[in-house]
């Protein structure tokens, strides 16, 4: 099984490969991110204190964190998760992972240096390999060189080389851009953002009241339109009544006038008799 063994303080890793499972056996049952004592490894190794950060087993599954399983498993993956990217957008599928448990079928396991012993050791802690580049968040180098608020992030940016091969040409120093970095310029621009979304906050409720307006305007209107026809249509009907009940007088006079015209011998004994009856109350005074 190959180790490979890192010193985040000096920079430096070195590459092991020990057969011997007696000397592995400190790992195997051990998850990502325990420490475990080297003393081990071999006489070198005495009081260092190493921890797994992750490994491959002989087929080349990388492990993963938070997998309490010694072997491999299949996983449904999607967006966000390691060792998968998603080529269409929401698509999901079925991968293969390696636990997070050390175990025998590893071919290779990566460890770093949690605590150095008393011996340093050959290409591990001799010595010190700078950084190439330095960080770029302006938070960060402000951790680094202990750097006030108001400091001006932007000299203090690590510059790297960027190495050229060719004869005659020079090495070119690159400046990293700076991240999260704030100033006035950026401040400005925020409060033009802000007042901007002020500015469409109250243009917003302003239209959604001029369209309240209109809405209850249109409303309104049509209340009144529905009851100047209901209106109309009641006035209608009371003319129509009124029409057909003054017809049917119309009628009936008619029809009187024309049952006297109808019977003259009828209307002549009547003023006979009317005639008789004036008579007698003349005799009788």
């Amino acid at each position: 099984m190959k180790i490979n063994i890192a010193n985040p303080y000096t920079g430096l890793q070195k590459c092991l490969e020990i057969n011997d499972d007696q000397k592995l056996s400190v790992f195997f049952g051990r998850r990502m991110g325990q420490e475990v004592e080297a003393d081990s490894l071999g006489d070198e190794f005495k009081g260092y204190v190493l921890r797994i950060t992750g490994g491959n087993d002989k087929d080349g599954f990388t492990m993963k964190q938070g997998i309490l399983v010694q072997g491999r498993v299949r996983l449904l993956m999607g967006k966000g998760h390691k060792n998968y990217r998603p080529r269409r957008t929401g698509e999901r599928k079925r991968k293969s992972v390696r636990g997070c448990i050390a175990g025998p079928d590893l071919s290779a396991i990566s460890l770093a240096v949690a605590k150095a012993g008393p011996q340093e050791i050959a290409g591990l802690t001799d010595e010190k390999k700078p950084r190439r580049r330095g960080p770029k968040r302006a938070t960060k180098i402000r951790k680094l060189f202990k750097l006030k608020k108001g400091d001006d992030v932007r000299r203090f940016v690590v510059l790297y080389r960027r190495e050229i091969a060719k004869e005659g040409k020079k090495t070119h120093y690159k400046c990293p851009k700076v991240q999260r970095l704030v100033t006035d310029r950026r401040v400005l621009r925020k409060k033009i953002q802000k007042a901007d979304l002020k500015n469409r906050f109250q243009a917003g409720k302003k239209e959604a009241e001029a369209y309240g307006k209109l809405v209850d305007k249109v409303k309104r209107d049509q209340r009144n339109a529905l009851i100047k026809k209901r209106r109309e249509e009641k006035e209608a009907k009371e003319g129509v009544k009124a029409a057909d009940k003054k017809a049917d007088t119309k009628k009936a006079d008619t029809k009187k006038a024309d049952t006297k015209k109808a019977d003259p011998k009828k209307a002549d004994a009547k003023k006979a008799d009317t005639k008789k009856a004036d008579n007698k109350k003349g005799g009788k005074k």
